[in-house]
């Protein structure tokens, strides 16, 4: 744990990151962005709203709650592959990595040192717009509950995409192609995992009755790689009042408890990281240069 943390390389990149002007230029953006939709969604619901309605201040707090959370899942979606794209193929291209792999840097370090960077500027941005969707507790219809499964969500999704990009940085030979083929990656999850649902759906006419044990384990699965659908499911169930942790899926054969959404997508986000970072670890050895 002391090597990861004393690490030459998380120095440099962090310093690096931090001092230059893009990382103070995409947070001011960001929170100009979403500052502003928020107080477009206030002035909507106060125009329109009557007030003698009670559910005015829970349904602008459920507003700005989630329109928070899904422009942070926008950027730590597409923002963190790119962080960690050009962090190994970035080195070649500046004739530096061979000096890193000839140092006392052992490639876990390497990794590492590259991954945190990249996830600290993620929890950065993710920080920094918690204010705003805090002022949803205020207005009401949002629990503590649900804004920590928000964080906890887009932080592990912020790991897992960023670990996508920097395996690909490990296996490109251009800043541009990582760049590319880790957005690629995210791209063919966000369209392709609900296209497959569908379409496979649709053929074994799941639509048409109460699916199979088999279709709920496996595709149940399948459809929670997606972090907007997997998330936006979790929503739904806390909105009606349901288990955060469990939930009752109907089947042929009765119904079924399962794993809340959020947590099977949580845990296949994990698979994800670990594999990435292991395929990786295996491509940056110095033995194998």
């Amino acid at each position: 744990m002391h090597s990861i943390i004393v690490n030459p390389v998380l120095t440099r990149e962090l310093f690096g990151r931090i001092r230059g002007r893009n990382a103070w230029l995409i947070l001011s953006g960001y929170l100009t962005i979403i500052g502003a939709i928020t107080l477009l969604i206030y002035a909507v619901f106060i125009s329109s709203a009557s007030p003698n309605d009670p559910n005015t201040a829970r349904t602008i707090g459920k507003s700005i709650f989630f329109t928070v959370m899904t422009a942070a899942l926008v950027q730590v979606c597409f923002l963190s592959p790119s962080l960690t794209a050009g962090a190994i193929v970035g080195e070649k291209e500046r004739q530096t990595y061979d000096l890193l792999l000839a140092s006392l840097l052992s490639p876990l370090q390497i990794i590492t040192g590259k991954l945190l960077s990249a996830i600290a500027f993620a929890l950065l941005l993710i920080t920094a717009s918690l204010p705003i969707a805090g002022l949803s507790l205020l207005f009401g219809g949002i629990t503590a509950q649900e804004i920590l499964i928000g964080v906890i969500s887009l932080l592990i999704t912020a790991i897992c995409y960023a670990a996508i990009g920097l395996f690909w940085s490990t296996v490109m030979r251009s800043t541009l192609g990582a760049t590319v083929m880790a957005q690629g990656t995210v791209i063919a999850i966000l369209l392709l995992v609900p296209f497959l649902f569908f379409v496979i759906s649709l053929l074994i006419g799941a639509f048409d009755a109460d699916p199979s044990p088999l279709y709920v384990y496996t595709m149940g699965p399948f459809i929670c790689l997606h972090p907007f659908i997997a998330l936006g499911i979790t929503a739904t169930i806390l909105e009606e009042g349901g288990d955060p942790w469990l939930w009752t899926v109907p089947s042929s054969v009765g119904n079924l408890t399962v794993p809340s959404p959020w947590l099977v997508y949580i845990a296949l986000m994990i698979i994800v990281t670990v594999i990435c970072l292991s395929l990786a670890l295996q491509r940056i050895r110095p033995a194998e240069e």
